[in-house]
């Protein structure tokens, strides 16, 4: 419905306008009405109507003064002028300063009825146009349009007070299917946008109707076999484009992980720079370890899948390593760099493809000698400094500052053993050896070779040796006594 502003002193005029034109049925709606010019005015800059009908000459503000007044706002409604036929002259100026029509008076019903049908017809074009206009300045230009001020724009009618922007993205899913599925699901006002990657429909929730309509927005989605992002729920003075690139985020989702067909946007599960992760990976550029750079990325989408963090987690680890990288004649970040979750989907159709070009270009800026990390001479001399002390595997890693997985990866790699089994051989030898050497107590041998737990040390030691720490000492003595 377009909505109508009926301004006139004649109140008769008014009433005969509501009586005999049928609006409905021609898809207009009187929302306000006066004979008051000055309120006539306060409104119309309150209630953004498509369209006002006044009269020409008015006692205090004329309806010239109303046109002149809001044509120099953003979003201008079309005036309808009313005139007696002694008052062309002022008719005239009114289409000079552009009003869209002029009406003799006294009204007829045909003629009001001829003007509303081409209004109807500048509406739609006008309509189409605001669409193009407010993709333009949301999508391109990021400008920060409120939900309230969209639908305003739009002339729609609101239900509640809070949205949701839904999309689907074009590259992996039929545009038309999910244009259906937003206009035929989604209950209450719409505003569908586009780009040339997503399809975007800002809804208005009607007021407890949130959930029912959801699941059936839901079984429709997994009817058609695709998937949809939800950017969240959001107050009407909120800015539309975060919620959208939230409303992205969520819709790639199933390229990350498996995900329910309409995934929501969650703040909390976003990777920081302050996680270990990031920790981890700071450490190895700047140290130039580029084995573990690789090694990181190697991991990096099941690591994603893993936490449920989102694509633009994805190309913000990305980002930070071409950021960290150099080449002798290029730039790495303008060569792979990812502005955004849409700058992915120009280049790539899955996460698998990204990575590949992520270690590709690591491999490129670093001699194939260069891509070593800790080396293993570096971690036996630790352990052989440290194995009497309370220390796993774990520990190691983190003294170096490198993944758990790639130390004992790297370790097997260049000796042809298991780190944890070269720790356990370490405290046994130093076991054996005051086991042999010293009248200790088998507890106080225990704590002296690395284990502070009595019993976990006596079923480590069996099971290497085939007997208990009591049993070795016993056997050992014999020996020497036989000698």
């Amino acid at each position: 419905m377009y909505k109508v502003i009926l301004v006139d002193d004649e109140i008769w005029v008014i009433r005969g306008l509501i009586k005999t034109i049928p609006w409905k049925e021609m898809g207009f709606e009187v929302v306000y009405y006066t004979t008051d010019s000055e309120k006539a005015k306060e409104n119309i800059a309150l209630l953004h109507p498509d369209v006002v009908i006044t009269d020409i000459r008015m006692a205090s503000v004329s309806g010239i003064d109303l046109l002149e007044h809001f044509s120099q706002e953003e979003e201008t409604p079309e005036f309808v002028l009313i005139s007696a036929y002694e008052e062309f002259d002022y008719a005239h100026k009114a289409l000079k300063l552009g009003a869209f029509d002029y009406l003799i008076k006294p009204l007829k019903k045909s003629e009001v009825i001829y003007v509303l049908e081409k209004l109807k017809q500048t509406l739609e074009a006008k309509k189409d146009g605001w669409r193009t206009n407010i993709e333009k300045k949301i999508l391109d230009q990021h400008e920060e349009i409120s939900a309230a001020n969209l639908f305003s724009v739009a002339g729609l009618e609101r239900k509640g007070i809070y949205f949701r922007i839904l999309c689907g993205a074009r590259k992996f899913f039929d545009l038309h299917t999910m244009a259906k599925i937003f206009n035929t699901a989604l209950e209450g006002s719409t505003v569908i946008l586009e780009d040339s990657q997503f399809i975007y429909c800002i809804w208005n929730i009607p007021d407890g109707r949130e959930q029912s309509i959801l699941h059936a927005l839901k079984e429709e989605a997994s009817e058609n076999m695709l998937f949809l992002g939800d950017g969240g729920r959001m107050k009407e003075e909120e800015m539309v484009y975060t919620y959208i690139c939230q409303a992205r985020c969520a819709a790639l989702q199933f390229l990350v992980e498996n995900t329910d067909v309409v995934s929501s946007y969650r703040e909390e599960c976003r990777l920081s720079k302050n996680d270990n992760f990031y920790h981890i990976l700071r450490e190895a550029l700047g140290s130039g370890k580029w084995d573990m750079v690789l090694h990181l990325v190697q991991g990096l989408s099941e690591f994603i899948r893993k936490n449920h963090y989102t694509l633009q987690d994805l190309i913000g680890v990305g980002n930070y390593i071409c950021i960290n990288l150099t080449e002798p004649e290029d730039d790495v970040f303008q060569k792979l760099g990812i502005e955004s979750v849409p700058g992915f989907l120009e280049r790539y159709r899955d996460v698998e493809d990204y990575i590949s070009d992520l270690k590709r270009v690591i491999k490129n800026c670093c001699p194939e000698n260069e891509l070593e990390t800790v080396s293993v001479e570096e971690i036996i001399r630790y352990v052989d400094n440290h194995y009497t002390e309370k220390i796993l595997v774990a520990d190691i890693a983190q003294h170096f500052h490198v993944d758990l997985n790639y130390l004992s990866r790297l370790f097997k790699k260049k000796t042809g053993g298991n780190l944890k089994d070269y720790l356990t051989q370490k405290r046994l030898e130093k076991a054996k050896y005051l086991l042999d050497n010293t009248e200790l107590k088998i507890y106080e041998i225990s704590e002296a070779s690395g284990y502070p737990d009595y019993f976990y040390f006596t079923r480590v030691f069996r099971r290497i040796t085939g007997v208990t720490p009591s049993e070795w000492r016993e056997e050992r003595g014999k020996e020497q006594a036989s000698k």
